[in-house]
């Protein structure tokens, strides 16, 4: 999910995400904003030393739904507000001439995630509150699709997406085990989407496909592969 033109994106685990990992859920919040200006400077010094046309900055929104989703820690609607407020500032920080978007994860340990989505409502429900609060574009953003996902109401909540056209949007349709994958889903899952953005507010759009969690973490010999299935996918489409 490289915008074009872009030589090197940069990927950053939010804060909390950061922060979570290491640090028992009594003590987070004192530890928090203080750990967000670290990485916000951080951030700006590698921006800095980047040319503004060369580079994307994309944020790994993971720890925040299983916050959501009440798989980690209590959520709730005190949860969401902080998470959007959080993630705005993360989107608000990166100048605006410089790509920023957005990676909505599930996790990807062993290609597992910690759980399956039982549709992209809450995803969706994410992207409408950043792109609405956020003083800046949100330059992309990309939805989980697990790979055995052929269910209208999984895809049916773009209907109700409200991110504005100039916001890229890209949905993990490449599997990263295809031969476990039943034939025809692939095709199902594109007419979906593009069934359910015909009836968003902004209608029908382009949009792209992506592994669920990127390549960084497959075997060097199962990229070729990958690369190939981005192309027949798009080709097929």
């Amino acid at each position: 999910m490289i915008p074009g033109g872009v030589r090197f994106q940069v990927e950053y685990p939010t804060p909390l995400a950061s922060i979570s990992g290491y640090i028992v859920p009594e003590q987070q919040q004192a530890l928090l904003d203080s750990y967000e200006r670290a990485m916000f400077d951080d951030l700006g010094r590698l921006l800095a030393a980047i040319p503004p046309g060369e580079v994307a900055v994309q944020w790994d929104v993971a720890v925040e739904f299983g916050i959501l989703e009440e798989a980690f820690a209590p959520g709730g609607a005190q949860a969401f507000d902080a998470i959007i407020a959080a993630l705005t500032r993360c989107v608000d920080h990166v100048p605006a001439e410089i790509p920023a978007g957005l990676h909505l994860c599930y996790g990807d340990y062993g290609h597992q995630h910690f759980m399956q989505p039982a549709s992209l409502a809450l995803q969706v429900r994410v992207v409408n509150a950043v792109t609405a609060a956020a003083g800046r574009p949100v330059s992309f953003v990309s939805f989980t699709v697990p790979q055995d996902q052929r269910e209208e109401s999984y895809f049916a909540p773009l209907a109700g997406l409200t991110a504005d056209p100039g916001t890229e949007l890209n949905f993990a349709l490449v599997p990263y085990h295809p031969a476990e994958q039943a034939a025809g889903t692939t095709g199902d899952q594109v007419r979906l989407i593009d069934a359910a953005l015909a009836a968003s507010p902004g209608g029908r759009r382009d949009w792209g496909i992506c592994t669920e969690c990127g390549m960084g973490r497959v075997n060097r010999d199962e990229i070729p592969a990958l690369l190939d299935l981005h192309r027949e996918i798009i080709a097929a489409r």
